[in-house]
């Protein structure tokens, strides 16, 4: 039986400043899409050219259907793409940086190329296209996250979105292809062994924030065990971002679940995984 969690929504890891208030994606979609376009270092007549694109972006994936089913809790989902020149005597092309946030993810990547005309349209049309590409890429890779709260390795689904998307990233011609090795290396990584037992960890952990209000005792026997799966993947990966950003946005939780316990292993796990909130892990443990 599939048990549905609340997952708590967690504090966005940058402040987004926008020309427009965020929309909805539609009134049925639990995900939420704010987008900033910087074109502070294209030239003048480039700028005037891309005017509207910040638009054009919102409004593609505010429309577009991201979902199998709407059973999500709401989130909020940032991007940012930070625009450069990419001279050429055939087309408009850009150099781009995306900064793509959500709740407890947060995904940065400068190695993007992408061509864009005065007057260009963004629409799901099925087809294929270099900047929307990059877009679909990070934003499934924030739906698995957020799917996986609610049971078992749910993100499934749209990991495997993303990786369809990196192989057509792959096999775009010259130079958009720009950056998806680096993308594959990266689901390589979300495929691997130790990844999976993050993904299983936070599995462990918003179960037991579900369960919180039923039996406290039980619930924070599933977050400690979510404590020890995290450490388990760091002492495997030191170095895996995703495991970083759950601490970051994650750390303040445990600390005010397990602060007044007695046993207090979840918060001196932390203390070792984190060592840079020392003081604060150290206060919540006296």
């Amino acid at each position: 039986m599939k048990i549905v969690k609340c997952a708590i929504v967690p504090l966005l890891f940058f402040a987004l400043f926008c020309s427009f208030d965020a929309r909805a994606q539609s009134e049925e979609s639990s995900m939420q899409v704010t987008v900033k376009v910087i074109m502070e270092k294209l030239p003048i007549i480039k700028r005037e050219k891309m005017a509207d694109l910040e638009e054009k972006v919102q409004r593609y994936v505010n429309e577009k259907k991201w979902f199998a089913e709407n059973d999500l809790p709401p989130f909020k989902v940032a991007i940012q793409l930070y625009l450069e020149d990419q001279p050429s005597n055939i087309e408009d092309r850009y150099r781009c940086s995306i900064l793509v946030s959500g709740p407890d993810v947060q995904y940065y990547d400068r190695y993007a190329v992408f061509p864009f005309q005065e007057g260009e349209t963004i629409v799901d049309d099925g087809q294929y296209t270099p900047l929307k590409g990059l877009i679909d890429f990070y934003v499934y890779l924030v739906i698995a996250g957020e799917y996986d709260k609610i049971g078992y390795l749910e993100g499934s689904l749209y990991f495997d979105k993303a990786k369809a998307v990196m192989g057509q990233g792959k096999f775009t011609r010259s130079p958009y292809f720009t950056g998806w090795d680096r993308r594959e290396d990266f689901m390589q990584k979300v495929y691997s062994k130790n990844y999976t037992k993050f993904r299983e960890m936070k599995d462990y952990y918003f179960y037991g924030l579900d369960y919180m209000s039923e039996d406290k005792k039980k619930a924070k026997q599933y977050i400690v065990k979510a404590m020890e799966m995290l450490q388990e993947v760091l002492d495997t990966d030191r170095d895996l971002e995703a495991a970083k950003k759950f601490i970051d946005a994650h750390y303040q939780e445990v600390i005010d679940i397990f602060k007044k316990d007695k046993n207090k292993k979840a918060i001196e796990i932390l203390l070792e995984l984190d060592p840079d909130r020392r003081d604060v892990y150290e206060s919540a443990l006296e």
